[in-house]
């Protein structure tokens, strides 16, 4: 990307100075669900760093004998996980020459809109990168996700794997690189599939006419296509199935829009900023897919 400030004649700007053709447009931003799928709690004003608790359970109860005394205690007993806060932010500098110049677009909108954009993917990216943190992980490398992978990773989760927090708590979300989904889908549709059988002339047909409409489920389970789930250089990525409770944001403000003049630089300085920090909550409500992800064309 360009970085530094725009000029009337940078980065091709000066380009729609001599006619005015048409409006420029947007660059189309990926999809990016993922801050939405889990936790997020907002840090009071006057704290630092923030810890997000959850209670674990008691032991079973005891069978009691009549006239002996229940001599053992529960003592409660909480999940702390510590999370600090950090500051993110972005700016864009806009020259008064370049605002009089460009008169085909209000300038100003438009820097807002993208620096919002670049704000909301830095926030997906980094709960993206909260999904390599799960212990329990399905698929491998070079390998396709097929739903076999899928079923078993969501009977994992309603598994009672943690005597202390139990088993992941529903709804239960997918967030996968397209070419996840595909996988998925190629194994409820082709007909040389397992599939055939029980879906050749419903849900199957079904899937084929539409494709995918972004957020469709299987299993009981919402898929979400995350756009910013990136592909390693061996064509693989990492996608996860997990509870809500899995992950966890703070939040320590609302986006904070700064805009400044400097009158020597004959320019305004747009800025954009925001302060939150995630991580990990319980681990075993959440599963990483990590598979191939190789173009299909």
């Amino acid at each position: 990307m360009a970085t530094g400030i725009s000029i009337s004649s940078t980065s091709n700007l000066d380009s729609g100075q001599k006619i005015l053709v048409a409006k420029a447009r947007d660059a189309f931003e990926p999809a990016a669900p993922d801050p939405d799928l889990i936790d997020v709690e907002r840090i009071p004003q006057g704290h630092k760093q923030w810890d997000m608790s959850r209670y674990a359970r008691l032991s079973d109860a005891s069978a009691l004998t009549e006239g002996v005394d229940l001599a053992q205690a529960e003592q409660l007993v909480t999940n702390s996980v510590t999370i600090t806060p950090s500051e993110h932010g972005i700016l864009a500098i806009i020259s008064k020459r370049l605002q009089r110049r460009q008169g085909d677009s209000n300038v100003y909108a438009k820097t807002g809109t993208l620096l919002g954009n670049s704000l909301r993917r830095r926030m997906a990216k980094d709960v993206i990168a909260l999904y390599d943190g799960f212990s329990k992980s399905v698929v491998g490398a070079g390998t396709a996700l097929d739903i076999t992978y899928f079923r078993g990773s969501v009977a994992y989760l309603l598994t009672d794997n943690s005597s202390s927090y139990g088993p992941a708590p529903l709804p239960l979300h997918a967030a996968l690189h397209i070419e996840q989904i595909s996988d998925i889908m190629l194994d409820l549709t082709d007909q040389g599939s397992a599939a055939t059988g029980a879906f050749s002339s419903g849900l199957s047909e079904d899937l084929v006419k539409r494709w995918w409409r972004g957020s469709d489920r299987l299993y009981g389970v919402q898929i979400y296509h995350s756009g910013l789930i990136e592909r390693d250089g061996s064509d693989d990525s990492k996608g996860a199935i997990f509870s809500k409770g899995a992950l966890g944001m703070v939040m320590a403000n609302d986006a904070e829009v700064t805009r400044d003049t400097d009158h020597s630089l004959r320019a305004e300085e747009i800025g954009i900023f925001q302060e939150w920090g995630e991580g990990e909550l319980v681990d075993n409500w959440g599963v990483e897919v990590y598979s191939d992800t190789a173009a299909t064309v």
